[in-house]
């Protein structure tokens, strides 16, 4: 049994095919725990379940040896300007995680402007 059993968490793993009911070697993992930020897991699964495909460079070793390798149909610029482009969307969504982090508890209009009772 887990340490972690009685804490709420996230383990992810990907791993190589196997055979009937064994599962093959494991390619990668991940865990989150309670502490992790919900903007990070959100952030998270929304990356690992995106079905664009991964730019690499052809012959990067950070590739698993089954993923399909084929040259990209884009010029070098485009893939530059998709990268400028998606850093500019990734920091525009962590400013805004930010001002939501940061905003003072808004005070309900009616009790703003409530006067204090009279005293008789």
């Amino acid at each position: 049994m887990s340490e972690f059993h009685d804490r709420s968490s996230w383990h992810i793993e990907t791993r190589e095919p196997g055979h009937g009911e064994f599962s093959g070697p494991r390619i990668w993992h991940a865990y989150l725990d309670e502490h992790t930020p919900a903007h990070l897991v959100s952030a998270f699964l929304t990356a690992l379940t995106d079905r664009s495909p991964l730019q690499r460079g052809m012959f990067e070793r950070t590739g698993h040896n089954s993923a399909v390798q084929e040259p990209s149909p884009l010029r070098p610029q485009q893939v530059v300007d998709a990268h400028a482009t998606r850093i500019k969307h990734l920091r525009a969504q962590a400013r805004s995680a930010r001002r939501q982090q940061t905003k003072p508890a808004t005070i309900p209009a009616h009790a703003s402007t409530a006067q204090p009772a009279a005293r008789r």
